[in-house]
């Protein structure tokens, strides 16, 4: 009989950290959205300028995203790798193939064709699409995690 109810209270326990967990990520700060559209942006419209620009963007884009994460984890105690749910990794490698295609075109048309208008508005979609990016895993990782159960 104790070994049942042991089984019981460590899978109780789980639900509840589960729960706990969840209901830190019900929220969502405006800084998180913003940070996230704007290095998407950068790493997509930077690539269509000279590649010393294109670093710097691609520099402050990491600083932004690595901060991101401190911030998050020191608020929360939480930190999901994008790639690592099972269900959500899917919405993760479509956004990054969506912004690979659009660094594409930036440096098609921002570097060899010297349009530089495309660069910024590739910027501007990447940046939107970050965010729907982002929303997206994360319904898709609520459902897995909550499969799991």
């Amino acid at each position: 009989m104790s070994d049942t109810h042991d089984a019981k209270a460590a899978l109780e326990q789980i639900r509840q950290t589960r729960e706990q967990a969840f209901s830190k990520m019900n929220y969502w700060p405006w800084w998180y959205d913003a940070g996230y559209a704007l290095a998407c942006a950068l790493l997509v419209a930077g690539q269509g300028f000279s590649t010393a620009i294109g670093m710097a963007c691609v520099a402050v884009a990491i600083a932004i995203l690595v901060t991101i994460m401190r911030v998050w984890q020191d608020r929360t105690g939480v930190w999901v790798n994008g790639y690592s749910p099972r269900r959500a990794r899917w919405a993760a490698i479509g956004l990054a193939a969506l912004l690979i295609g659009l660094m594409g075109v930036s440096i098609w048309f921002g570097r060899v064709q010297g349009v530089v208008w495309v660069p910024f508005a590739n910027g501007l979609a990447a940046a939107v699409l970050g965010v729907i990016g982002m929303r997206v895993w994360m319904r898709l990782y609520r459902i897995d995690v909550r499969s799991v159960s």
